[in-house]
């Protein structure tokens, strides 16, 4: 499920955003008030059911059901930046709180509750409208999911002095979800493209597998990759034509997936090693009140790296979405076959927090 926030679309720019989405994802979206609000949601049709129970323009509560669970609520909040109004979405959450079923409150709510979740800009004091925040958590028995990534959620984007941080995003939930979901964990990306980092939210652990070899598409990305294949396929080999055929693409195959392993490597790891770089020095600025010109030099080259990677991996899902497996006819039925998923080991402890946090 992706959702997401301020998206400042109304009208027909709603109706081209799902048009760019495949059939097989759910949308909904509620309109902005000129260029402030908007909220869409999307999600897997096959991965379960959704039914969107209310529609405000600072919430959309789903009821969502997974197999044979039990149900549970999720309400994603855009909290406005009026206290005030803020008010009437604590009264309205605190409600469907008070009908005890598992629930999970994550989003930009607009407000910090704690000293250590500002730096820079007007000292923290308790206003009116955190104790009102405050009141609204300890009154529901809300639990703060807490965090892996940079520390703020948010930055102003300005020099010096003026430059503010703050945990604006985050995630709460009712004992009832934690219990239905204990392998939760929730992570503060690298803000990349925003003045807010994304937050995912895991209710579990993916399951590996072992994929069977593939002629990727973005390795044309690569001018390397020609002379791979020129260099496997012009290997002497001896016996009769087919042979010869049969053992080229063996060599081919050999030759690219070593090229891939040493030259190429794993995008998605790529990607995450480079937002886990852009996210320490992004989390080293908020720390040290800066960077250095050096530093923001590098961090714009990382960027500029990462957006490259990400077309490449754009490439990638692009060719798997068109792949139409072969499932009869073909006699190497192994080149198909993928190993046994990895049973989960759900008993294990993941961390233990001790009196310092």
């Amino acid at each position: 499920m992706c959702v997401l926030f301020e998206t400042r679309l109304a009208g027909r720019s709603i109706v081209r955003a799902r048009r760019a989405l495949p059939r097989s994802w759910g949308f909904y979206a509620v309109d902005s008030q000129g260029l402030s609000g908007g909220i869409i949601v999307t999600w897997k049709l096959d991965c379960g059911k959704l039914d969107i129970f209310n529609v405000s323009s600072q919430e959309v509560i789903m009821v969502i059901s997974e197999g044979e669970g039990r149900p549970w609520i999720f309400a994603a909040v855009y909290a406005s930046t009026d206290f005030r109004a803020r008010r009437t979405l604590w009264e309205e959450a605190s409600k469907l709180v008070d009908q005890g079923q598992p629930m999970l409150i994550a989003g930009d709510f607009n407000c910090i509750d704690d000293p250590q979740e500002k730096m820079g800009g007007r000292l923290f004091s308790y206003q009116r409208k955190v104790r009102e925040f405050q009141e609204f958590i300890s009154t529901n028995g809300l639990i703060d999911l807490g965090f892996t990534g940079p520390r703020f959620t948010w930055c102003n984007n300005q020099q010096g002095p003026a430059r503010v941080w703050e945990r604006l995003d985050r995630a709460f939930a009712t004992a009832g979800w934690i219990q239905e979901f204990p392998d939760n964990h929730v992570k503060h990306l690298s803000r990349i493209a925003s003045d807010h980092s994304p937050i995912l939210v895991c209710t579990d652990r993916p399951i590996p597998f072992r994929c069977p070899f593939r002629f990727e598409r973005l390795w044309l990305c690569y001018p390397r990759s020609w002379g791979v294949v020129s260099e496997a396929w012009n290997k002497p080999v001896r016996g009769d034509a087919m042979y010869r055929v049969s053992r080229r693409l063996e060599l081919t195959r050999r030759y690219l997936r070593r090229w891939n392993r040493v030259e190429v490597g794993n995008i998605f790891r790529r990607i995450e090693e480079l937002e886990e770089t852009i996210a320490n020095m992004q989390l080293r600025e908020a720390s040290g009140g800066g960077l250095s010109h050096v530093e923001l030099s590098e961090l714009r080259s990382f960027l500029s790296m990462h957006d490259a990677l990400l077309s490449q991996q754009e490439i990638f899902w692009r060719q798997k979405s068109r792949v139409q497996w072969i499932q009869e006819g073909d006699r190497n039925t192994k080149f198909f076959h993928q190993s046994t998923l990895i049973r989960r080991q759900r008993n294990r402890i993941r961390s233990i927090r001790d009196e310092d946090g």
